[in-house]
């Protein structure tokens, strides 16, 4: 008699628990997503960074560079903003890295820095929608890396 009134019971509670397991699916899947992206752009950031300092007496460093974060960071599909600096100086141009970076028989100083900055606007698997989750996400990622001119 008892096991009679019971049957619907479990239907009941799992009707009941279902939105809440949705939620935290949802938020893993979310939050796995971010942290790839942000893993692509820091290492895309070294990847960049490491190569820019190594590009002294090359004729094109600001354009290896740049080409080197965007085969890096090609799943990205939203745009990437690049920053290139040496010394504190940035670079828009071959031209301004190159004679930044000094020659092969005329260093740059001692302790110069070449980094790499990325920014990068973050989007969210389904836009962020399911159960308000957009607003727990960031809506930007960015990354910096540094290497000494070598």
């Amino acid at each position: 008699m008892k096991r009679e009134r019971q049957s619907g019971a479990a239907v009941v509670e799992f009707a009941l628990v279902l939105p809440v397991l949705f939620l935290v699916l949802f938020g893993a899947v979310q939050f796995g997503w971010l942290m790839n992206n942000y893993l692509l752009l820091t290492q895309a950031a070294s990847v960049g960074a490491r190569l820019l300092a190594s590009e002294r007496g090359y004729a094109t460093p600001y354009s290896d560079t740049t080409a080197a974060v965007h085969a890096a960071t090609s799943i990205l599909k939203n745009t990437l903003a690049i920053t290139v600096q040496i010394g504190g100086t940035t670079c828009t141009s071959d031209s301004t890295c190159a004679s930044a970076l000094g020659t092969e028989t005329q260093p740059p100083a001692t302790g110069t820095q070449a980094s790499v900055s990325l920014s990068y606007a973050f989007a969210a698997p389904y836009k962020g929608a399911l159960y308000s989750l957009k607003s727990m996400m960031p809506s930007s990622l960015s990354a910096t890396m540094s290497e000494l001119v070598q």
